[in-house]
């Protein structure tokens, strides 16, 4: 897998990207504590290195969503964190708000900070 140090290049986010996939799908159903580190591990590496090279307004919770689904080819009826299909559905077109049990929820999933989602 190699070293997770700083990210230096477009081409070693996209490797670990591609490493952060293959692990999630590979602990879907194991739940391996140890697999489950790494996972946060690189998604951190790849966090820092995005807020370095592409600084952004802060996003909503509704765009990390958006950005998320579009990342890993999520369809609504793919965020069970969230709810069921229609949930998501409200979420993403503000109807309803994300509140505090699925920001924690995505939040693990994907191995980012609650924060994230708070905009």
């Amino acid at each position: 897998m190699g070293s997770f140090n700083h990210i230096l290049s477009e081409e070693d986010c996209d490797l670990r990207e591609e490493q952060l996939k293959q692990l999630i799908k590979l602990n879907k159903h194991k739940k391996d504590p140890q697999i489950a580190h790494l996972i946060r591990c690189i998604a951190l590496t790849i966090e820092e290195y995005e807020k370095q090279e592409f600084p952004l307004e802060k996003a909503s919770g509704i765009e990390v969503i958006q950005y998320l689904m579009a990342e890993h080819g999520l369809k609504e009826s793919d965020l069970p964190e969230i709810g069921n299909q229609g949930l998501v559905s409200d979420v993403l077109t503000g109807k309803q708000a994300l509140n505090l049990t699925m920001i924690k929820a995505l939040a693990k999933r994907f191995g980012l900070t609650e924060q994230t989602f708070l905009g």
